[in-house]
């Protein structure tokens, strides 16, 4: 009864903190409520920050596919094949153009005349044709009739027409007026006479759907496009497409009010304007009903002649997509905090009704206490023993080091690892067992933990025994570890986990990706490096048809025209280099081969002051491959020897037979190659040498062509001088063919 006065004195006091709380805990949901009205807010301001950015970049990919057209759709105004309707060359330049737009859309080119009569045109499967039709009252006609719109373009609204394959379709014309003013042999001296219009029948809906439908915002987020008259271009909801924005939501969901989004296409999308918003959409990926959406939307300005032209893209997503996860971690908090509250009541109300009982409990539990302490003390011993055994049990390294860095303790795998004793291992500094390759950043680290007391992870290399290995090392502070010292001695207690065999799989990862990344960009780079070599191959065309046969103008435009043909081969190249097709049957004549590279190098071997030596049979056989490629691996090695020889040297070529193998070695006295580098000299976007002078493709290119046909490229370097001479030797070993 002594205690009493203490206890109602202890009672009074825990319901002043019981009502504490409570209030705490009621503020701190009202606050909590703000806070996630608060983040909603700002995470779907961020989130459709980024819609915009993905809506932007969207259009201004779609202006530059529309600047690609009309580039591809003046420079074919210019051919004099064109010009004249020449019968035998103007469908093979039509067929050239075709070619170069058919992945933007284009699926049908026309020429009509200049009286609007006539119609010479060539579609998607390269069928020509022509036709007598009155296209002079059509309106893309009338404006290019016009002078003042000599080399313009004229756009046309959107329409529904038929595409490829009788398919109905958004059609779109491109049209430019067409004047006689190239020369060729035919007509030396141009007329400047209007000879018709020229037009593209673009499949719209096409070119929208390649820009829009890979889009994806969030996880379930997607984009649409319209025109600048409202009709959709490009939807996911396939029934859309080419209705109009204002009645096709409404016709498909009478009970959902589409205003806001119809401001939003009025006021800002239909003007050119870009930017954000939220509204109620009726439909999201098969699910319909009230569905409210976060929307970031661009202009894409067409630019013609004729109007001003342009297309709006949207991106948009569930806003329930973004704001969901914060307003279940909200509910869970709320949650805990009222679950909490209710206990304390509880608690609250126990006290009150049990007072006497607790009381008498309490004084019950002190004696049990008191007379299990040496049961207590038996358990943490046994408690003990059991945390030691989990400790030397596992596979990780667990030490303690002093400020020294000296090993003060250590468990059972630091053994296993290192073959090294406990007891002789123990007061070693730490670099006489495991030398760290950044020995200087551990002792810093280690200072860092004595002083700062925060806790550390770090992956570090090192040499255990003569083997490399990769820890991932926790370093935490502790107290109390040194007996013979004062209890507030600080020591460094650190777990290292061997993640050896993850970095070697996350290496392989890495080049996997690379040659995944490789696969992308070679489908890029196909598409932009197509344009231009279409463009240089229809103007060698031109040239040859006004050069004579046997001069050397002649020669060199031919030239010109195979090494054209040949950049278009090694733009496809680049994908066949993903996949490694399999060995084909095509045989080469490596003579002719390897002379027709040494024509085309030999003016730059001359500026880069190189001497050539070359000994190459006239009669070595056939080898698998096709020749083009085989061309271009022969070329590839040389400009690296080239690159090799700044300062000028020696390049020696030589080809003979062995058994049933051409090896042709490639000798330069350039630097070498460096013996860090050589294993990795063909790997894709390896390069030593400046930004900008290269891109690593060149050998690893050359090596999937050569792997292909059955061949090897074995490569020796001389780095250090013999004879006073330097270089590297790749030597190329082909199969030959059985004929």
């Amino acid at each position: 009864m002594e205690k009493r006065p203490e206890y109602l004195h202890m009672k009074r006091t825990v319901r002043v903190v019981v009502a504490v709380i409570v209030v705490l805990l009621a503020a701190g949901i009202v606050l909590g409520a703000l806070y996630v009205r608060e983040m909603k807010r700002m995470i779907s301001t961020d989130f459709n920050a980024q819609q915009l950015a993905i809506a932007r970049h969207a259009s201004i990919i779609l202006e530059k596919n529309f600047k690609i057209l009309k580039n591809e759709l003046l420079t074919l105004a210019l051919s004099p094949s064109i010009q004249y309707v020449e019968t035998v060359s103007w469908p093979n330049r039509i067929k050239i153009s075709l070619a170069s737009v058919r992945d933007y859309g284009v699926f049908r080119i026309m020429f009509i005349s200049a009286d609007g009569s006539h119609a010479y045109a060539i579609d998607y499967n390269n069928a020509v044709y022509s036709e007598s039709v009155d296209y002079a009252k059509s309106d893309f006609f009338q404006w290019c009739k016009e002078t003042s719109n000599r080399n313009r373009i004229y756009a046309s609204s959107i329409f529904k027409g038929i595409v490829e394959d009788s398919e109905p379709g958004l059609v779109m014309h491109l049209a430019t007026c067409i004047y006689q003013i190239s020369p060729d042999e035919a007509h030396p001296v141009p007329t400047q006479k209007f000879s018709g219009v020229l037009v593209f029948f673009l499949n719209a809906g096409e070119l929208a759907g390649q820009i829009a439908s890979p889009i994806r915002s969030g996880e379930t987020g997607y984009a649409w496009v319209i025109d600048q008259h409202g009709n959709f271009i490009y939807h996911q909801e396939k029934s859309f497409v080419g209705q109009n924005a204002f009645e096709a939501r409404h016709l498909k969901n009478p009970h959902i009010s589409f205003d806001k989004i119809n401001i939003i296409q009025k006021e800002k999308m239909l003007q050119g304007k870009e930017g954000t918003s939220q509204y109620t959409s009726g439909w999201h990926r098969g699910k319909e009903g009230s569905i409210e959406k976060l929307i970031a939307f661009a202009p894409a300005n067409i630019g013609a002649g004729n109007t001003d032209f342009f297309w709006s893209l949207a991106v948009v997503a569930p806003v329930s997509e973004v704001q969901d996860a914060i307003q279940m971690v909200y509910f869970r908090q709320a949650g805990i905090q009222i679950a909490f509250t209710i206990a304390v009541l509880v608690i609250l109300l126990f006290l009150r009704h049990n007072e006497l009982i607790w009381i008498k409990a309490l004084e019950k539990e002190v004696e049990e206490k008191t007379r299990d302490l040496s049961e207590y003390a038996r358990r943490l011993q046994n408690s003990e023993k059991k945390y030691r055994t989990l400790v030397e049990s596992a596979d990780d390294l667990i030490f303690v080091l002093d400020q020294n860095c000296k090993i003060l303790a250590m468990n059972q795998s630091w053994s296993r690892m290192t073959g090294q004793k406990i007891d002789d291992t123990i007061g070693k500094h730490i670099s006489d067992v495991i030398r760290f390759a950044d020995e200087k950043g551990i002792r810093k680290t280690i200072e860092t933990i004595l002083s700062e007391g925060q806790a550390a992870s770090i992956e570090q290399e090192a040499v255990v025994k003569e083997s490399k290995y990769w820890f991932d090392i926790r370093y935490s502070r502790i107290f109390g570890f040194e007996e013979d010292k004062e209890p507030g001695t600080p020591n460094v207690l650190i777990i290292a986990r061997d993640i050896t065999e993850h970095k070697r799989l996350e290496s392989r990862l890495f080049n996997t990706q690379k040659l995944a990344s490789l696969g992308e960009l070679s489908a890029g780079v196909a598409h932009e490096i197509n344009n231009p070599i279409a463009i240089i191959l229809g103007f060698t065309e031109m040239l040859l048809e006004k050069a004579s046969p046997g001069t050397r103008e002649y020669d060199i435009l031919q030239a010109i025209e195979r090494q054209g043909e040949n950049c278009k081969r090694i733009v496809e190249n680049l994908l066949a280099f993903a996949r490694v097709p399999k060995q084909g049957t095509i045989m080469t004549d490596v003579t002719s081969g390897l002379r027709r590279v040494i024509d085309v190098v030999k003016n730059t071997l001359l500026t880069e002051k190189i001497d050539l030596k070359s000994d190459i049979p006239d009669d070595l056989p056939q080898v698998y491959g096709d020749s083009q490629e085989i061309e271009q691996v022969f070329l590839n090695i040389i400009n690296n020897a080239i690159a090799a020889m700044k300062d000028g040297g020696v390049l020696g070529i030589s080809a003979a037979r062995d058994h049933d193998n051409i090896h042709i070695a490639f000798e330069d006295t350039g630097p070498g190659i460096a013996p860090e580098h050589i294993d990795k000299i063909f790997e894709p976007f390896f390069t030593t040498k400046e930004v900008g002078e290269g891109t690593g493709l060149g050998l690893s290119v050359s090596y999937a062509i050569v792997k292909k046909i059955g061949g090897d490229i074995l490569v020796k370097s001389r780095t250090l001088p013999v004879d006073g001479v330097t270089g590297a030797v790749f030597t190329l070993v082909l199969p030959v063919a059985k004929t």
